[in-house]
């Protein structure tokens, strides 16, 4: 089984890793080229309550195109000393508001139509939790970061292309290797554990829910393929098996699950690889701990109110 996950996790990085360096040089690209000032004055209401950086303020918009890309270009300005711990923690947590929107899109299509009310209603949820975390971010960096002077300048030094990506190239690399020394064993370690079985027994210990069997059996299958989960679930309403409350309850609690998954197997080695270890695990515990921590509160206002 130990070959079999270091083969999975190989494999998955054997995928994720073209994009991985094309974000990573385009946002270093962009950091050369100054693009973050020159967008700055677009940003300036948000980032003057937030006090985060021109850079941040433009990572977090550039999250709705490309998480990576955005998580790489506060790695850049953190590596580079533009910013500090605080923010670059802070910019990073606040890009999970557009990565949801990111994962939203990509279960928009089969989520609705399955599970109409109740899918929409669900969504709203998902959206609503990214919301709030970076809301969050926001309202900290205003009281945690140092007001920054945005008084911008038309005028800029001209940029010699081949120097540009001589030096992006290089600062690329530089982030690449730290990536790839430090995230593919945890990753290794990751898919090891979830392969050996620490989420699927889980949900043994939900009995406690107002849920049916059926629905505690959705879970696992969540975390297997999010399509089947789907499938099963509009069955199970068309029998009647599960209400309307049962069904958004089941989806709510199986996204505790899969995150905590993700987050594990996928955002905690590539955060450790490219922030280091002290701050990437800063980093996903912040997330972790907002993003579980909001489900599960709408978890029991479910339970409570409907």
């Amino acid at each position: 089984m130990i070959i079999d996950s270091i083969i999975r996790a190989l494999e998955l990085w054997i995928i994720a890793l073209p994009f991985t360096i094309v974000g990573i040089l385009l946002a270093s690209i962009a950091i050369e080229y100054r693009i973050f000032n020159r967008l700055s004055p677009l940003l300036k209401p948000i980032l003057e309550r937030a006090h985060f950086s021109s850079g941040s303020g433009l990572a977090f918009i550039t999250a709705f195109g490309s998480p990576i890309a955005a998580t790489a270009m506060v790695a850049e300005l953190y590596t580079e000393k533009k910013i500090d711990q605080k923010e670059a923690l802070l910019a990073t947590v606040a890009t999970w508001f557009p990565q949801t929107i990111y994962e939203t899109v990509a279960h928009l299509s089969p989520i609705i139509p399955l599970l109409g009310i109740v899918g929409i209603i669900y969504i709203c949820l998902f959206v609503s939790n990214g919301i709030i975390v970076a809301i969050l971010m926001f309202i900290i960096g205003g009281r945690l970061l140092t007001e920054k002077n945005y008084e911008f300048v038309n005028n800029y030094e001209r940029i010699i292309f081949r120097t540009a990506i001589k030096n992006s190239a290089k600062s690329s690399i530089s982030l690449l290797r730290r990536l790839m020394i430090i995230g593919l064993p945890v990753s290794i370690v990751a898919i090891t554990l979830i392969d050996f079985g620490i989420f699927d027994a889980l949900p043994i210990y939900l009995g406690w829910l107002p849920l049916p069997p059926e629905a505690l059996a959705i879970i696992p299958l969540q975390i297997a393929n999010s399509m089947a989960a789907y499938v099963t679930l509009a069955d199970l309403m068309r029998t009647g098996t599960l209400d309307f409350k049962s069904t958004l309850l089941t989806l709510l609690v199986a996204n505790v699950f899969t995150s905590l998954r993700y987050l594990f197997g996928h955002r905690l080695p590539y955060y450790v690889g490219i922030f280091g270890t002290a701050v990437g695990m800063k980093i996903i515990s912040v997330i972790a701990t907002l993003r579980l921590g909001l489900t599960c509160l709408m978890i029991f206002a479910v339970i409570l109110f409907l």
